[in-house]
Parts: structure tokens; sequence; C-alpha cells
């Protein structure tokens, strides 16, 4: 796999161990993003788990299943658009959006580049 698919997906690795940990122990700040988003507490925990077996996904995929992990970015994309979109049909400041919406382009993007390198 190239050099850029291997830095994205085990960025994007990085990126969802740690969300998916904040909402699995129910951190304060990962809570705040839920209620603010208006998302119901089950769902919050589920996506986090969700994330968690993802980035599993993800690491094993770079070094041995190259379509496991771009079925897990995939995967992970299409998570964060639904939290982008969830964002701005509730109206919350671009400022709260924008994280999100990198989110779901770094993952698209690694799934891009994963797919790309073969």
């Amino acid at each position: 796999m190239e050099l850029l698919a291997v830095g994205l997906s085990l960025l994007l690795t990085l990126v969802a161990v740690v969300i998916g940990m904040a909402k699995v122990q129910h951190l304060p700040a990962s809570l705040e993003v839920r209620d603010r988003a208006g998302i119901a507490p089950g769902v919050w925990t589920a996506s986090g788990w969700l994330e968690l077996v993802a980035a599993a996904v993800l690491v094993v995929g770079v070094f041995a299943a190259h379509e496991a992990a771009a079925v897990a970015a995939g995967v992970l994309a299409v998570s964060y658009a639904a939290f982008t979109v969830r964002q701005l049909v509730r109206r919350l400041p671009m400022a709260a959006v924008f994280p999100a919406l990198v989110l779901t382009l770094l993952a698209a993007g690694s799934a891009a580049a994963i797919v790309a390198a073969g």
C-alpha cells in the first residue's frame, strides 16, 4: 500500500480511537457534543463502539487486508457525514459543524487512497 494511504489510515485510526473512547467512556466533553446534536445516549455509545471496531479493522487492513481497510474507512466516512448532516439540520453554528466535516473528508480521503493504492 502506498505511503499516503498508510499515513491517512493511521491518522484516521488514531482519531477514531480517541473519539470512540470518549463516547464509550461518556466523557463530559463528548456528552456535551451529543446533547447539542440531540443524539440519543444509546446511539452515541453504539457509534463509539463502531468507531473502535472500524479503527481495529483499519490497523489490520492497512497491513493485511486492504479491502477491509477501505470498507472500514468508508463506514467511518458515512458515520461522520451523517453526524455532519445532523448538526446542519439542527442549525448548529459552523464552528460546531466544521470538525465533523473535516473528519468526513479525512475518512473519505483515506478510503479513496486505500482503493487507489490497490
